[in-house]
Order: C-alpha cells, then sequence, then structure tokens
C-alpha cells in the first residue's frame, strides 16, 4: 500500500496484492466501496514523480539532509515530535483549539503548517505537521523553528 499523495505531489495511493486479497478489499473495506479511480491528471503527475526520483536522486539526498536538520533543531528547542524520522514532521500539540491557533499564528508569520485533530487522531493526541520538500534550504526551516518557538512558547506548548 501507498500513498501519492505525500510522496509523490499527487492524490490517491495504491494497494498491491493478490487476485483474492484485492477482491476481499473491494468487497469489505468501506472507504474503498465508495472510492473512485484515480484521475488521469493525478496517476500522470505521480509517474512524472517518479522519473524525476529516478532521473535525479541528488532530490533525495538534499530532502534527507534538510530533514535530518529539521529534525535536530525541533529536538533542540524542546517540540515533541515523537520518535519520527520523517520529512513530515510532527509538532505534537496536544490540545484542538490551540492547534487550530497555532497553525494561524504559523500562517500570519509566514510558516505553512496542517493541523491534525480529530478524528485523525485522539483528541489528547492533535498536532501540526511540518512538511518538507527537497527545495527547502536549512535557512528557511531555522527560520521556521524561531517562528514555530516563539508561537508554542507564547501558547504554552514547550518552554
Amino acid at each position: 500500500m501507498g500513498t501519492f499523495s505525500k510522496s509523490l505531489a499527487s492524490i490517491g495511493g495504491f494497494i498491491a496484492g493478490d487476485f483474492d486479497t484485492i477482491n476481499w478489499l473491494r468487497h469489505t473495506c468501506r472507504s474503498y466501496i465508495f472510492s473512485a479511480s484515480n484521475t488521469p491528471a493525478a496517476t500522470a503527475a505521480a509517474m512524472e514523480a517518479l522519473h524525476i526520483i529516478q532521473q535525479e536522486p541528488e532530490r533525495i539526498e538534499k530532502l534527507w539532509d534538510v530533514t535530518r536538520y529539521a529534525l535536530r533543531r525541533f529536538r533542540e528547542e524542546g517540540f515533541e515530535i515523537g520518535d519520527t524520522e520523517s520529512p513530515i514532521i510532527p509538532l505534537y500539540v496536544r490540545d484542538v483549539d490551540k492547534t487550530f491557533l497555532v497553525t494561524a499564528l504559523a500562517y500570519n508569520a509566514g510558516v505553512f503548517i496542517n493541523p491534525v485533530i480529530p478524528p485523525a487522531c485522539a483528541p489528547e493526541d492533535t498536532l501540526v505537521r511540518f512538511a518538507l520538500m527537497a527545495t527547502h534550504t536549512n535557512e528557511q526551516v531555522e527560520r521556521a523553528v524561531v517562528a514555530l518557538k516563539k508561537i508554542f512558547v507564547e501558547q504554552e506548548i514547550i518552554k
């Protein structure tokens, strides 16, 4: 199973398996029953993203370099990020109202983050996602970490 939305800048995803498994999923998974096929445009976008990854592997290394930098900086500044190693970094807020507030304050400070609230998570596990791309620089990450630290401290989420 894989997603096209996070890793390949498209929408949808896929599940690969033998005939019996796929047939069982088709008839028993509620989320699948009412879904539609990927659009040709989304499929083409995912395919082109795969071609770029194959032809320009340096993008992957750049993404991991900036990810390691961001993970280190968020941990150094006291953010709760769990045991993640992903370019999509969770910054735990643990309060639904503050999650929305932090998202808005970050946007006003020039930092785009996405809120994650129930039912996507338990009420005590709300968070914002800090998503990186290979085109981000360490300087951009540093600016975002500083801005988010100020917001999280002001909202008494971290010290």
